[in-house]
């Protein structure tokens, strides 16, 4: 088995940063991923290079938060709000979800590269991928990305969250379908994708079984109130450790 722990939201802000290079410093995550349009993203890159992890640095997409690195998604009222920035009531939309206007596409197309170009401008190596908010498993959006990813040295996506029980047996079957089409892009594979606390009830019954399997867990390192480490998860602070 390979446990690889991804702090998400690099580049977020001041705060975001620091607690993601203590997480890295402590041994407990094993890499993280940026969001390189967001005003903290060059600060990021410097301290991962300074403490350094800069070789472990991927890409967290970003089509939901702050503002776009292209006018074209900035103009799209589907994408972002009259201030030009992205709201993400497309991802809260189920037909757009599923299908943007073929405008849309273009400019999120535009929208995507610039941020693939902005990483490597950035000085990211990993070529890991995956995204805020997980719009990049969105239908409408997946299809747009594997039109960019061949033109860039990708070697690894996040699959869709596949470690858990139970849940609508159709998202069940899309899930499936969406993570076999997404290691078809994939020299690095994995076999599930989960949060810390997906991965501890999946396992919780038989902790051999995941021995079995290449796992990536998602965490997002953060200070809570009294200023000690945690992972931010639906709105709550967590303990943040290493998943046993």
């Amino acid at each position: 088995m390979a446990l690889i722990v991804n702090a998400d939201d690099l580049g977020l802000n001041e705060s975001i940063n620091s607690a993601i290079c203590e997480a890295v410093a402590k041994g407990i995550v094993d890499r993280t991923t940026l969001l390189v349009n967001m005003e903290a993203a060059q600060a990021g890159m410097e301290l991962a290079g300074e403490n350094g992890f800069a070789d472990r640095v991927g890409l967290h997409l970003n089509l939901t938060s702050g503002k776009p690195l292209t006018d074209s998604v900035a103009a799209d009222r589907i994408m972002c709000n009259g201030s030009g920035e992205f709201t993400a009531e497309f991802a809260r939309d189920l037909k757009t979800r599923f299908f943007l206007p073929k405008s849309t596409v273009k400019n999120v197309e535009a929208e995507i590269r610039a941020q693939f170009d902005r990483y490597r401008e950035l000085g990211g190596t990993l070529w890991h991928i995956d995204s805020h908010h997980h719009v990049h498993t969105d239908p409408s959006i997946w299809r747009i990305l594997k039109r960019v990813i061949p033109d860039y040295p990708v070697t690894s996506v996040r699959l869709g969250r596949n470690m858990y029980r139970g849940g609508n047996p159709l998202m069940h079957i899309y899930k499936h379908l969406l993570n076999a089409s997404i290691r078809r892009f994939c020299k690095k594979r994995c076999d599930l994708f989960g949060s810390a606390a997906d991965y501890e009830q999946f396992f919780k019954t038989d902790g051999a079984l995941a021995r079995r399997y290449d796992i990536e867990v998602m965490v997002h390192p953060a200070y809570d109130d009294a200023g000690g480490l945690c992972d931010i998860c639906g709105g709550n602070y967590l303990k943040l450790s290493r998943p046993d």
